[in-house]
């Protein structure tokens, strides 16, 4: 029957996106008539498998959808391109970086071949490595056998020039502007950010990778300005990805996560690990400019294990598998509690029962089911019914070829719906709701808020003074809204360096404005070339 529907649909030239979301409901009634595994063979994908990141989703249709006010089904179209832009940067790859025929060839990712953040912004603000060369020192001086293992990831610490405390937008052990998320092992989730050859080359040839460039790239210009991508000649706009790592012990079931290696940094030592440990994707971000979508296209994905219990079926038993980032049998532990932010922390013992204290906070106690540190994450939005329709259906396909990426999902896709739309005004006399936090980026945004719980842990936090995270509203509005954070919303307060100063005889870099870093906080993450003297009063 399906088949038959896509033949009539060819000959009578139905559009492929409404094939595709058509396709869906036909897909669904199959699924649920034949939920066994002897049956996922009749499961198709709702999207194609290529390696070639989607530039966009096709500007006629979104017009068309925008036309008829249909934006439910337009949220349906950037699902799909969400996960067809996720198959493309996993696509595998030979040694030469050509691309493997079939998503499912052994080969090295394509992201591998992408620009880490601390290759770009290097530490000594120096000019970074040619596209597609060995990954060098970056001025880091790290372990030279480490960064010859161009497989293996580096994670830096906030110990490390490029991760000094005061800054953490991209720390790979602190999530941005809150401190570390502890899995229900103890451990600590890390994380990176790569970008692909086209941001790294509007980098370079704007020389944006330190201080010097930047302030001379803004006597000419009030913001950073990334390519945008051609929609009809496919060719492809910048693209920036984060990571969430979970480090994996005997106790986790390491054939449900895409696993890599990586060199950690001891915070107590500055030092570089000698041995690299096992690491398990949690979380994956991207974020890429299109041609409609100048504020970016914002695709955030995780685990299905992060949060919740699943079970699986191994040698005639149940096996139960308890969430990476929750423990369901602490009913009132504490969620989304940051305790490391500039802090220290430290457990205690009473009467009344066990707890956290956190230094510089005398009044409140986290209950503790455990001496051991322990993020209790909790989601604060669901994921859409839209949104776990398409991932059903994608982790159905990938079960039948028994594929590891059954186990991710995505959680939603943020998108402008009209990019020429200015950020709603939010000054110290005007903050109004609730535009100044629904359309804080401009671009009249699809959704209001999208967060991914790896990485903006401690912003769930439900009721709150309107205003999101450093944009609070001055003087406060005393207007209360619910409120997580918003990918656009955060991401359009990064800026670009554009003068200095100096006071008491130190020198001090300002930057530009709302927009001016277009929406990269990697810009922040410049330094001074320190080969060029910095200015003297």
């Amino acid at each position: 029957m399906k088949h038959l529907f896509y033949k009539f649909c060819l000959n009578n030239k139905v559009p492929k996106l409404l094939i595709a979301l058509i396709s869906i409901t036909l897909l669904f009634a199959s699924c649920d008539t034949n939920n066994k595994s002897s049956d996922y063979s009749k499961v198709t994908s709702p999207i194609d498998f290529t390696p070639n990141i989607p530039v966009d989703v096709d500007p006629a249709v979104q017009q068309k959808l925008k036309d008829e006010g249909n934006i439910y089904q337009l949220n349906e179209a950037f699902n799909m391109y969400s996960w067809q832009a996720f198959i493309a940067i996993q696509w595998p790859r030979d040694k030469d970086g050509n691309a493997l025929p079939n998503f499912n060839d052994e080969g090295e990712p394509t992201w591998l071949g992408w620009k880490e953040a601390f290759q770009v912004y290097r530490s000594d603000g120096y000019k970074p490595a040619p596209w597609g060369s060995p990954r060098n020192d970056s001025g880091l001086g790290l372990p030279t056998d480490a960064l010859g293992d161009s497989d293996s990831r580096i994670i830096l610490s906030s110990v490390t020039p490029t991760h000094p405390n005061n800054f953490n937008i991209t720390d790979e052990v602190d999530q941005a502007f809150a401190g570390k998320l502890f899995d229900q092992n103890g451990n600590v989730v890390v994380y990176e950010v790569l970008m692909n050859r086209e941001e790294y080359d509007y980098i370079i040839d704007s020389t944006l990778y330190n201080i010097n460039g930047q302030i001379n790239f803004s006597k000419n210009n009030t913001e950073a300005n990334f390519p945008i991508g051609n929609y009809d000649t496919g060719e492809l706009g910048a693209v920036e990805i984060k990571f969430a790592w979970k480090i994996l012990e005997d106790t986790d079931y390491k054939d449900r996560y895409f696993t890599d290696e990586g060199y950690l940094i001891n915070e107590a030592t500055g030092e570089l690990d000698t041995i690299p440990t096992l690491l398990g994707m949690i979380g994956m971000h991207i974020s890429q400019k299109t041609p409609t979508g100048k504020q970016w296209v914002w695709s955030t994905f995780e685990h299905i294990d992060n949060l919740r219990q699943n079970s699986f079926e191994k040698d005639g038993k149940t096996i139960v598998v308890s969430p990476s980032l929750r423990d369901p049998d602490c009913e009132i532990c504490p969620a989304n509690v940051d305790v490391t932010n500039g802090t220290t922390y430290t457990f205690n013992d009473s009467d009344h029962g066990s707890y956290w204290t956190i230094s510089g906070d005398t009044i409140n106690k986290y209950y503790a089911s455990s001496d051991v540190m322990k993020t209790q994450a909790k989601r604060m939005i669901d994921i859409p019914v839209r949104v776990q329709n398409i991932n059903k259906q994608m982790q159905a396909y990938f079960k039948q070829q028994n594929s590891v990426w059954q186990y991710y999902e995505l959680i939603d896709t943020q998108y402008p719906l009209d990019q020429n739309a200015i950020p709603t005004i939010s000054t110290s006399t005007e903050y109004i709701i609730p535009g100044t936090v629904t359309n804080k980026p401009g671009g009249d945004p699809n959704l209001a808020l999208l967060t991914n719980l790896t990485m903006e842990t401690f912003f769930q936090t439900g009721n709150q003074i309107a205003g999101l995270m450093e944009t609070s509203p001055f003087p406060p509005s005393g207007i209360t809204i619910f409120g997580t954070e918003s990918c656009m919303g955060c991401h359009s307060s990064a800026r670009i360096y554009n003068s200095y100063s100096f006071s008491n005889g130190k020198i001090s870099f300002g930057k530009g404005g709302q927009l001016s870093g277009d929406f990269s906080w990697l810009m922040g993450k410049a330094k001074w070339n320190d080969s060029i003297p910095k200015p003297t009063q």
